[in-house]
């Protein structure tokens, strides 16, 4: 997967249509010119991967080296622009065949941003959160931003409970430093957090046992599909409870 600004595509119409409007008189060298224009066409069909019309654009690879041949001031003869109006013509056809099998597909609007959704997840937390977060966290909340993006909802959840059960690990530990349970599991964690001296919030609590018995129990088994209301509301639900974990005097004390 990659981002595409759509400038490029928009660059590789406008050279097009400038090269099939060439008339006579036209410049041949310079900026904005003809044998630029031929350049960009060129680059954009080989950027897009048009290889079909790559391969078909054998002529206007040749129109492109004879022109470059004249002298600096040339400008186009008739016969040379009626030639370029006739390949690009030609070539049109060939492009709009081979682009009738390719598919752009396009990120729609969410409730979260979609910009911070596809790579800038640790904008969506308080902060300074997102860096304090370990490793595994860190990617599995990236990992379900962009799922949200490209609405696989249930797979977001994945990655947002198992971000959500890592953090919730070190927040344990950093509170329980002797004795801990073995293996470090979400429901025994928090109920040891809850018999402390000196317990968690109880709303940090209650949120985290409403998590693990509404979404993260029924994920783990094959009992729960999300749609993408679903798994933005999860998101925003383990953010919480990750900026309460991590903002913690306890978290503070144990970095």
């Amino acid at each position: 997967m990659k981002g595409e600004a759509i400038a490029s595509y928009i660059f590789l119409g406008l050279g097009w249509r400038y090269l099939q409007d060439a008339a006579t008189g036209y410049p041949v060298r310079g900026e904005g010119f003809v044998l630029e224009n031929i350049d960009t066409v060129l680059a954009r069909l080989n950027e897009f991967d048009l290889q079909v019309t790559l391969r078909a654009a054998t002529e206007l690879a040749t129109v492109r080296q004879e022109l470059s041949a004249l002298p600096q001031d040339a400008r186009l003869t008739p016969e040379q622009a009626k030639r370029l109006a006739r390949v690009m013509l030609d070539l049109q056809r060939t492009l709009q065949a081979e682009a009738l099998g390719n598919v752009a597909y396009v990120v729609t609007d969410k409730r979260l941003d979609v910009r911070k959704l596809l790579g800038r997840s640790s904008e969506l937390f308080a902060p300074e959160v997102f860096r304090q977060l370990p490793p595994v966290a860190r990617y599995d909340f990236t990992e379900a931003g962009f799922c949200v993006a490209f609405e696989r909802p249930t797979a977001a959840a994945f990655h947002l409970l198992r971000a959500t059960e890592d953090v919730l690990r070190s927040y344990y530990c950093a509170i329980v430093r002797r004795d801990r349970i073995d293996p470090l599991l979400w429901g025994p964690m928090t109920e040891v957090l809850a018999k402390r001296r000196n317990p968690p919030p109880a709303e940090l609590l209650r949120n985290l046992d409403n998590i693990r018995l509404s979404f993260r129990n029924p994920t783990q088994h094959p009992d729960k599909i999300y749609d993408i209301q679903e798994a933005q509301d999860l998101f925003s639900l383990c953010v919480d409870v990750v900026n309460r974990m991590v903002r913690s005097a306890a978290w503070k004390g144990a970095a």
